[in-house]
């Protein structure tokens, strides 16, 4: 209880992007990333050729390093299922689909029911970004209090995250003109995702400031977590 407490109320300090590694599947890869120190490790708890079973994410979990934090990737799945998974460890549910503002305030007064008195789970919501998903016409007000991180993702009609392509960044900004200041969205901040590599990612902070750097793909080889690119990542974030 006390490893959550401490580290979920404390992942906002600082100025130094954090980095987020996700897609964490296997023993090798925690071996790999507790060494790497990411700030975050992400699970694939949707259907993906990522996900990971509550078996294994229990004892993912359990390998894990205790200062970075698991993050659990969801889609368009049942609050109830999120919070019984959370037991294994989670600390941050990462909301990746079309999930309505309904579904949020269901899910945040399902976490404060149950956890209020012992540990805090925090959620992250996506948004998808992209010509044909009109992403940022949404009201980033209405969802305070309701999440703690907004997630910018490419959208794709197919797929929900983790395809290796970036969005326009200039579009994101362009939208948010005034809002991105201090890592944050308004008041929430801001996960960048989508297409995110060692060589676009100095840019990537340069232009958006965002708090977190998201990244999977691209720190794959042959669809396997490839240490070398993680760690040239986690170091272009941190130089």
């Amino acid at each position: 209880m006390a490893r959550m407490e401490e580290n979920v109320k404390g992942i906002y300090a600082g100025q130094t992007p954090k980095v987020k590694i996700c897609g964490i599947r296997t023993l090798e890869d925690v071996r790999i990333i507790n060494e790497l120190k990411p700030d975050f490790a992400g699970f694939v708890l949707a259907p993906s050729k990522r996900q990971v079973s509550l078996s294994e994410l229990k004892i993912l979990i359990a390998s894990l390093d205790k200062k970075i934090i698991p993050v659990g990737v969801f889609v368009n799945q049942d609050p109830d299922l999120l919070l019984r998974l959370v037991e294994a460890g989670l600390q941050i549910l990462q909301i990746h689909g079309d999930e309505p503002l309904e579904y949020m305030r269901q899910l945040k007064n399902k976490i404060l029911e149950k956890y209020q008195d012992h540990r805090q789970v925090m959620i992250w919501k996506v948004v998808r970004v992209g010509p044909a998903a009109n992403p940022i016409v949404f009201d980033a007000s209405a969802f305070q209090g309701l999440v703690d991180g907004f997630v910018y993702d490419k959208y794709d009609p197919e797929a929900y995250g983790g395809t290796g392509e970036s969005f326009d960044w200039n579009l994101l900004q362009r939208n948010q003109s005034g809002q991105i200041e201090k890592n944050k969205v308004g008041d929430i901040p801001m996960i960048l995702a989508g297409g995110l590599n060692e060589e676009n990612v100095a840019s990537a902070i340069t232009l958006l400031h965002p708090y977190c750097l998201d990244v999977s793909s691209s720190v794959e080889t042959e669809g396997r977590k490839d240490p070398d690119k993680m760690k040239r990542f986690i170091n272009r974030v941190r130089a």
